[in-house]
């Protein structure tokens, strides 16, 4: 019989209605070399040692499915939509904690999470080694919080065990889970990322263009 391995899922956040973005632009599907921004979250987190990948949509869920169609076939992603996205990040959060606790995602059977790292789906700079970074500062510090600090700032994705699970699943609106964060300020641990470039999200048309100059001058394709 194998043993039974703890893991760090991870929980990508892409419901919202990219209020701020303007001209009816919906940022995550907005184009980033050959990809759209969504898809380099989800190819970061494939990347990644986090398993498994829930992936939380919303506005423009079928549109979402459509273009990124491929992802769905991954053993390790499951797809959900929020249908209360309009309430904010916390029923997205949620609703990706619900379906670990409920074991409603591709599952193995020699793993067993014992936290979650929450992702923003507009992030698309970020790396696999910084979300490996994190989870391994989880597995090595015993906090039970574990951030990014960007040159010394707060970012995403943020840890948590799955013992705040029950707090996170308390929060209302957009806060995400900034107040569970500050109630445990004694219990978390900073990872500090050099690359801030790795943390620029895409909220605002001016916002994006930053993040395409980023990526050109990486000379990424």
């Amino acid at each position: 019989m194998k043993a039974i391995k703890a893991v760090t899922a991870a929980i990508i956040l892409a419901a919202g209605t990219s209020s701020r973005m303007g001209e009816d632009r919906f940022k995550l599907l907005l184009p980033l070399g050959n990809r759209p921004v969504l898809a380099h979250v989800l190819d970061a987190a494939l990347a990644s040692q986090a398993r498994p990948i829930i992936l939380v949509l919303g506005h423009q869920a079928a549109e979402v499915r459509a273009q990124l169609a491929s992802y769905a076939d991954y053993p390790d992603i499951t797809l959900l939509e929020n249908p209360a996205y309009l309430q904010g990040m916390s029923a997205s959060m949620k609703l990706g904690i619900q379906a670990l606790l409920s074991n409603d995602y591709k599952k193995s059977t020699t793993e067993t999470i014992d936290s979650a790292l929450f992702l923003t789906g507009d992030q698309p700079l970020l790396t696999s080694e910084i979300i490996d970074s994190i989870i391994e500062a989880y597995r090595r510090s015993g906090k039970r919080i574990v951030a990014p600090l960007y040159v010394g700032r707060r970012g995403n994705p943020v840890l948590f065990d799955a013992s705040l699970f029950s707090e996170l699943l308390q929060v209302t609106g957009d806060e995400g889970g900034r107040g569970v964060l500050k109630r445990h300020l004694d219990e978390v641990a900073n990872v500090e990322i050099e690359n801030s470039e790795a943390s620029y999200d895409v909220d605002t048309w001016e916002a994006y263009q930053r993040v395409v100059e980023a990526w050109d001058k990486s000379g990424k394709t």
